[in-house]
């Protein structure tokens, strides 16, 4: 499911908060053109503009349901959305349309984009806290992806903590295109990408193979970072964890001995299939085409 994140005027949206709107609300612009960017049913967010004078990132303060898109004239228009429109009355929608769009009561058309369900935000989204790039110059909206209607809703009604949380997990594991067919899902495969990044066993375990075998190199292909690159690659490797998340029970802490040292290239290539190769499988393939 797909979204659409609108900009739109202050007045409008703080009108349709403040008396709790809850009826069928027109999201009207002066483009007649079809607007094709959103399915019925999925969600249409609204960044509100700023105050004249401040420079601050614009914040989106709330959402609504995509439901159909009409032409209407501005008569139309109040007479089947009225309050719907984010005025108090008549008179005051047909001086907003006036000057904004040069329109006539009857002559002239908008466009409606008719919304549902028209929510209000638990705190204010500043999408680049997010990590969604929606830069100043776009003045009237543009499409977002599944992912970012996602992190947007439970930032938008979650607690802080919980947030940062999540989304320091998604961004820290770096999924790639490999991972989108990862056959037990998301949540089993994040999890075990969280574990190789715990820095206590990794350390621990880079000690123990430095104490055994004098430097660190990957068990795969035998690369070594430090006598390639010389200081800057001393002591550097990553951790590979060989044993699944979904082979171990609930409770079972990643020991020492479940992590493979190794550089990136071969922690990529283990990751790469499913079910993962072996270190052994690994290196086989690696000789096998050498």
């Amino acid at each position: 499911m797909n979204g659409y994140i609108g900009v739109t005027s202050r007045d409008w949206f703080h009108f349709l908060a403040e008396i709790n709107y809850r009826d069928k609300i027109n999201f009207w612009r002066k483009n007649t053109n079809q607007f094709k960017v959103l399915e019925v049913g999925e969600p249409f967010f609204f960044l509100v503009k700023n105050e004249k004078g401040i420079k601050t990132e614009r914040a989106v303060l709330g959402m609504a349901t995509f439901e159909r898109f009409e032409v209407n004239s501005v008569e139309q228009a109040w007479n089947t959305y009225t309050q719907g429109n984010g005025d108090p009355n008549k008179e005051s929608f047909t001086s907003r349309m006036q000057e904004m769009f040069h329109t006539t009561e009857t002559q002239s058309q908008i466009g409606c984009i008719i919304l549902s369900n028209f929510k209000v935000f638990d705190r204010p989204v500043l999408l680049s806290q997010l990590q969604i790039d929606f830069q100043n110059s776009v003045v009237s909206g543009k499409g977002i992806t599944e992912h970012e209607v996602e992190i947007i809703q439970k930032y938008a009604f979650k607690s802080f903590s919980s947030v940062v949380k999540e989304l320091s997990e998604v961004y820290e594991v770096g999924f790639s295109e490999d991972d989108e067919s990862f056959p037990e899902g998301k949540q089993v495969l994040k999890e075990h990408l969280s574990r190789e990044r715990n820095q206590r066993v990794i350390q621990l375990s880079k000690a123990k193979f430095k104490e055994q075998h004098g430097n660190l190199y990957c068990q795969v292909c035998g690369f070594d970072f430090e006598n390639t690159y010389g200081p800057l690659g001393e002591d550097y490797i990553e951790g590979h964890h060989t044993k699944p998340v979904s082979e171990m029970v609930d409770g079972e802490e990643t020991k020492i001995e479940d992590i493979a040292i190794v550089c990136a290239n071969c922690h990529r290539m283990l990751h790469r299939k499913r079910p993962w190769l072996s270190i052994q499988e690994l290196s086989k393939l690696l000789n096998d085409n050498n």
